[in-house]
């Protein structure tokens, strides 16, 4: 596990004042804080975080964001438990080594219970012991570029604007004239980027279903990797500062930080589900899924910050 020298054991980290929700390991290693590897000190692993939006961050919905980011040294399903911290970890004199669990029991891996804001720690359900054991959780590696605009003779435009014809976040509808709507101010999204075809950082994120989707540039531009949205929403899903998140079948909106694309506070995902949409080729669940991947590598996992050649935004 590598330590970036952005914070310590008793320090602030970058993108902090954008979370109100902390993960940390729940163990402190010996760490060394520059490219010398001297002055090693106890340092805790900070494992992701995120910001709670309209009071609404369902426990599941966390954990699931976690198992997408991060993997523990037995994977097993359900043997993930987060436990609230009393107190901000930092504050605590750890020592280098295991740090007890706090008392009470975890976070209940359910739909209708909401995240509270805080510090939390994970911990590994052991059969064996019947207990919670400690853990440094591994990172996934995540290396992306920032999404370019694609050409404007790509395929998708028309075919596109003719599944919703209104931005399917703000409703935003085009203007209905006798020549044809009036697309100005609306833009169509490729949900996995074209830039990304072929180039393992990116592909590595998909199941191989969703992967052959998209094994070449024709392939992946089609109306099932394309959404309408208003040109602002577009930059910010291009920018992966919200994504959606299907809850119980329903699709909704998820930002990940404070700042996060503000403009769609209030708004709703419509006309995504396939029953919804009037079409014979409604846009790819599978690709939506695919693209809050990729926001939570970049937004939610360790520091928060869009690790580019040569860096790795992993633990503290």
């Amino acid at each position: 596990m590598e330590y970036l020298p952005e914070a310590d054991l008793n320090g602030s980290y970058i993108n902090e004042s954008e979370r109100n929700v902390h993960v940390w390991s729940s163990m402190v290693k010996a760490c060394s804080h520059d490219s010398k590897n001297f002055f090693k000190k106890p340092t805790l692993g900070l494992i992701a975080g995120c910001y709670i939006h309209d009071g609404w961050l369902p426990v599941s919905m966390l954990y699931n964001w976690l198992d997408r980011i991060m993997r523990l040294e037995e994977p097993e399903i359900g043997n993930m438990a987060l436990f609230r911290c009393p107190m901000d970890p930092r504050k605590v004199s750890f020592q280098v080594g295991n740090i007890a669990c706090p008392g009470g029991p975890p976070l209940q891996n359910t739909p209708t219970s909401m995240v509270q804001e805080g510090h939390y720690m994970i911990y590994r359900y052991n059969k064996e012991l019947n207990s919670f054991v400690p853990v440094w959780p591994q990172l996934i590696t995540a290396k992306f570029k920032r999404r370019s605009p694609s050409p404007s003779q790509t395929c998708t435009p028309s075919p596109s604007r003719t599944l919703t014809r209104c931005c399917v976040v703000t409703g935003q509808a085009a203007v209905q004239r006798a020549r044809g709507g009036n697309f100005t101010g609306l833009e169509v999204a490729h949900i996995f980027p074209l830039m990304g075809v072929g180039i393992p950082e990116w592909t590595a994120t998909l199941s191989a279903s969703t992967r052959a989707q998209v094994l070449t540039r024709q392939a992946a531009d089609r109306p099932f990797n394309a959404i309408l949205l208003r040109a602002d929403v577009h930059s910010l899903f291009d920018d992966y500062q919200w994504s959606i998140w299907f809850a119980q079948g329903i699709p909704k909106i998820v930002r990940f930080e404070k700042s996060g694309a503000t403009a769609l506070k209030g708004c709703q995902v419509r006309n995504l589900r396939p029953s919804n949409l009037n079409t014979t080729a409604p846009c790819s669940m599978e690709l939506l899924d695919a693209h809050l991947t990729i926001a939570l590598l970049t937004h939610v996992r360790g520091f928060g910050k869009r690790a580019v050649a040569g860096f790795n935004a992993t633990l503290l």
